[in-house]
Parts: C-alpha cells; structure tokens; sequence
C-alpha cells in the first residue's frame, strides 16, 4: 500500500489557546526532541499554563512553539486504537492551567514519538546544516523521505536527521480526521514548509 507523508506544523488560529511556557517549567524540556522516553524529566504533576495572549478555544492539537504535541485524550484514544501507545509513543500527562491559574477539567498529555527513522532523501529535500556542526541540521524547508526505508507500521515517527521534525503516514492522518480532531495543521511532504 502506498501512503503521503506529512510534517506537523502550527495552526495560526487567533481563537486558539497555545502553551508557551514548557521551558519555564521542565528544565529538560529539549529531550522531547529527541525520541527517548521523558517520564522521569516530565512527571504527571508538571503544570504548564494557557499563553495570556492567545485565543480561548480548546483544541485536540494545542499549538506552541516548541515543535511539541500537546493532545487531548480524544487524540490520545485514537493512538491507542492505532497500537502506538507504548513502544512508538510515550504519553506524558501534565496538569494544565487557565490563564487565571486554575486547573483544566479537560485531560491533555504530551505524545512523544519514539520511533526515529531515518529516512531523508538527501538529493530532492532541502535543508540547512548548522554552523557548528555540518553533519548536523538546523531545518529541513522542504521535506522528501525515501519511503523504501519507512517501515511499514511506522505511522508516527521522528526523521532521524533532524529529531524534532516529526512525521505522520496519511492512514494517521485519516484517523486523526475522521475522529474530528480540532488544531491540527500539517505540511505534506514535498511541499515548502512555511516558516
């Protein structure tokens, strides 16, 4: 079976909430880009807030600008209807605040993909090393895989290149949007990523 291959990117909704303050409050916050398990940096009792400046919509998906998936247990239970909750994701419940400090009633986890394929199709992506290290990439702004090296039940996976960037199979996708999820915004692949 042929699948597409897409890239999470932000939402840009005015009306929806985001979370901003991760670094504030995990100082270990950069191992979620790295597809290793971050129980013991980010226990269940983290608080993360509601940006001041944003909307006041509740979505599944909540924007933020730490490339992180913050998910609704409606998104968590289509995971787990996919068979990724354990060994390709590991789900990090936190407590979320209002914007006046309160508790959420609403149950949202951090999904961190575990799976870290490497897949880059070097010669039609393109992309930019970092300055310090040119084996290294800063971004990838347009994005090819090499499907052949995509294992067949990684629907949810890291691009091993580059750790933060990650991937999602259409059959995901399809899931994701036949359940409704709200604040989802995604690039496909070979497409320019905006930004």
């Amino acid at each position: 079976m042929s699948y597409s291959y897409y890239t999470f990117g932000h939402a840009h909704d005015p009306r929806a909430v985001e979370i901003v303050d991760l670094p504030d409050r995990v100082e270990e916050y950069f191992y979620l880009s790295d597809g290793i398990l971050c129980a013991s940096y980010l226990p269940p009792t983290t608080e993360l807030s509601l940006y001041e400046n944003a909307g006041d919509m509740f979505t599944d998906f909540i924007d933020n600008p730490d490339k992180v998936l913050y998910v609704s247990q409606r998104v968590q239970d289509v995971l787990k209807e996919r068979g990724l909750v354990g060994a390709a994701v590991e789900l990090l419940p936190f407590v979320l605040l209002d914007k006046r400090g309160r508790r959420v009633r609403e149950s949202y986890a951090i999904a961190n993909p575990l799976v870290c394929v490497s897949c880059l199709d070097f010669e039609r992506s393109k992309y930019r090393r970092t300055a310090s290290d040119p084996n290294e990439l800063a971004e990838v702004k347009l994005l090819y895989v090499r499907e052949d090296s995509i294992p067949d039940d990684a629907q949810l996976f890291r691009l091993a290149e580059l750790t933060d960037m990650v991937v999602l199979r259409s059959d995901l996708l399809e899931a994701f949007q036949k359940a409704g999820l709200t604040g989802l915004a995604v690039h496909p692949a070979g497409k320019t990523i905006p930004g």
